[in-house]
Order: C-alpha cells, then structure tokens, then sequence
C-alpha cells in the first residue's frame, strides 16, 4: 500500500489505490501459502482463484481509468477537499494504510488453506468444487455488469442517462453484488478441511459483503449518483433493489 501510495501521489491520482487492492490482497494470499505447511494442492485451489480476481478487476480498473487519464473518482476528490493541507499524509493513514488493514481481514481463507492438508485424491471435492462454482459465477457476473456499464457510458446517445439495462435492471449493484459472490466461493473453498475452520474461512465473505453493503461500496455510489442524476436516481431505487438482484418493482 505504501507503494501504490507513492504511485498515486506521483501521478496526482490517489484512484490507483483501486487497482493496488486485488493486488494487495493477491500478494497477501501468496505470502501465506509460501509460509504455510499445506498441500500444494491446498494452496493452489486458494491461490488460482484469487489471482484470477486480482488480475481481472485491477487490470480492468487500470484499462479503463488510469491508463485512459480518467478524473479520481469522486469519493478521493472529496477527500482531497476534506483533508486540504494535509491531503497526501491522511490519504496515507485514511485510505491507504486502512484498506491494507481491511485486506487482512479477509485474509481468512488463505490462513485455512495455507495449512490444508488436501490431496484431491481424497475426493474431498463437494466444497472445493461449490466453491470454485460460486467463484465462475461471480467472475463471470461482475465481469459482465462492468462491461454492460461501460458500454452504457461509453455510448454518446446515453450521455446523463442512467443505466439500467442488462444486470443493471435487476440490481443497483450488480457488479457489488457478483464481487461478493466471488468471495462467498473463496471462503467456501477451503471448508473441506473441516467445519472447525468455517468461522475463519467465512469471516471474509462476511466482511466483504458488510463493506460493500453498507461501507465503501453502495452508500458511495448511491451519494454520488444522488448527486448527479437526482428525480431520477430516486426512482430507480424505488424499483430496483440495492444489491440482490430481483426484478423490478412496480413504479
């Protein structure tokens, strides 16, 4: 985090925080599986998974916003008014240094794994196997949601619009949603090596959908769209439910 912090501060652009944080928790991931006495096997049913998320949503993010010169999203230019004189130390302590605090808590899986003493020839396959279904399902999800929104806002003819077309008509957060998914299947995962793991294994998935229902993930992108589209933002919300997809309400 510190070195995303001094990338941010040199480009002026603290929103590459976004992308170090699949990156963070990947690397945290990997560090527990080399310090750990669990089956290769083990790790890499934690390992593969993760990296496949850190790589698609940071590489994504970086595709889309930083290599393009994109403008900090709005909760980090709010914060630069916020924290004035003092913006890249508490952009330091309040962004960064948290955020790597709140990657340690979902650290729990890889603790799991890291000591898993799994060999797929035990056939111990029903949790890894739902698990890693869950996972495909969320990629797949978010992955679809991030590319239906972009290509909404990438259209002129949608130019202060809102999109709700695709994933977005069922959900106001669709890609939160599939995000949270992803890590239901992580915490699933390594549940095979006994139920005496699972509070440790699903504090994670816990911890995720907590953040993004109720912290960093929603609230914001419900203040700023508030903002911006107001009458019919509001209206949106009457219909379309906030993070579980369902369909949409009558008016």
């Amino acid at each position: 985090m510190s070195l995303m912090w001094f990338w941010g501060k040199s480009r002026n652009n603290y929103a590459v925080i976004d992308v170090g944080w699949g990156l963070v928790i990947a690397g945290i991931a990997s560090i527990f599986a080399a310090l750990g006495n669990g089956t290769v096997y083990a790790k890499l049913a934690i390992l593969v998974p993760v990296w496949i998320w850190a790589i698609r949503l940071s590489g994504f993010l970086y595709w889309t916003r930083i290599r393009t010169g994109h403008p900090e999203d709005k909760r980090y230019s709010d914060f630069r008014n916020d924290y004035g004189d003092w913006v890249h130390r508490k952009f330091f302590t309040n962004v960064f240094l948290l955020q790597g605090f709140l990657a340690l808590l979902l650290s729990g899986p890889f603790i799991v794994a890291s000591e898993w003493q799994w060999n797929p020839s035990s056939f111990e396959f029903v949790f890894p196997a739902t698990g890693g279904i869950l996972f495909l399902i969320g990629v797949f999800g978010e992955g679809l949601a991030d590319k239906q929104l972009h290509s909404f806002l990438e259209a002129p003819t949608n130019k202060g619009k809102l999109c709700n077309v695709g994933l977005w008509k069922y959900s106001r957060h669709p890609n939160y949603f599939f995000e949270w998914v992803i890590w239901l299947g992580i915490g699933i995962i390594p549940l095979a090596s006994g139920f005496r793991w699972a509070p440790v294994s699903l504090f994670s998935p816990l911890v995720m959908f907590v953040l993004l229902r109720f912290i960093s993930g929603v609230p914001f992108a419900e203040k700023s769209s508030l903002s911006s589209k107001g009458n019919i933002f509001r209206g949106y919300q009457k219909t379309t439910n906030a993070f579980f997809p369902w369909f949409p309400k009558e008016s």
